[in-house]
């Protein structure tokens, strides 16, 4: 496997989804926002720690969630290093949870195998109100996630795209497209509940693939959960091929 290449879509996919507090030990990134996106909450391992005592990096790590009041936890692929620290984690009594598989394709067989939307379109470079509301509404947030939610999406360096489709005056889905170094990652395609299987999804990928386009991209990028068969059946459809795969272990505390 080419972890120079996890290791970069690791990098740009940690640009796309901010988190408020980024502490540096080293090469490892130590992230906090609160809420519950294990992303911006857990440790990006893929540059060499801090000092050679790799025991003394773990422990600044839980002295640092200690401190924000959550558990540790680590966001480990191909990449992480050093290459024992899963096997350090497990030993230490960190559990894996939420695998992820990363999903590769060229731009243009993206936009061979999906479809224009005929329904209304709204882009926009910046969070708006109404693709915000569309998006949390369809994923099912409790209230008290959405100013973490919206602070993340708020954040966004890269240049961005937020796409949102309505048919008949109902907002139907939505998708955001963050750009850099000519790839584009894909987030937050969601389609309204009782609107699925009805394509939107495509047209969403088509308008994302479309606009990263005419930006320079040449590939995409996106993370799936791995028991989201639904999801993993349409990307597949799409042209998209698994790269590698990425979980996080975190350590619950003592009862």
């Amino acid at each position: 496997m080419d972890t120079s290449l996890v290791r970069l879509i690791e990098e740009l996919a940690a640009n796309a989804w901010p988190a408020e507090i980024v502490q540096h030990l080293g090469g490892w990134r130590l992230r906090y926002s609160g809420g519950s996106s294990r992303r911006v909450n857990s440790v990006w391992p893929n540059l060499p720690p801090a000092g050679d005592q790799i025991e003394t990096a773990l422990a600044a790590v839980e002295e640092f969630y200690q401190r924000h009041n959550t558990i540790p936890r680590f966001q480990i692929c191909p990449a992480s290093l050093p290459q024992e620290l899963p096997a350090m984690l497990a030993a230490l009594g960190y559990h894996t949870d939420a695998h992820t598989a990363v999903k590769i394709a060229p731009v243009k067989t993206v936009l061979a195998n999906t479809k224009q939307s005929a329904c209304k379109i709204t882009s926009s470079a910046t969070l708006t109100e109404a693709w915000f509301q569309s998006y949390t509404r369809a994923s099912g947030y409790m209230q008290e996630s959405l100013p973490i939610r919206r602070g993340i999406l708020n954040r966004i360096g890269p240049e961005k795209n937020f796409i949102l489709l309505t048919e008949n005056g109902k907002q139907v889905a939505t998708g955001l497209g963050v750009l850099e170094r000519g790839w584009m990652g894909v987030f937050c395609v969601v389609t309204d509940s009782i609107c699925r299987r009805r394509g939107f999804a495509s047209g969403v990928m088509h308008l994302l693939a479309d606009w990263g386009k005419s930006r320079g991209a040449e590939k995409i990028y996106l993370q799936v959960m791995e028991d989201n068969t639904p999801a993993l059946r349409l990307y597949q459809r799409m042209g998209f091929e698994h790269l590698y795969q990425y979980s996080y272990y975190q350590k619950m505390p003592a009862f």
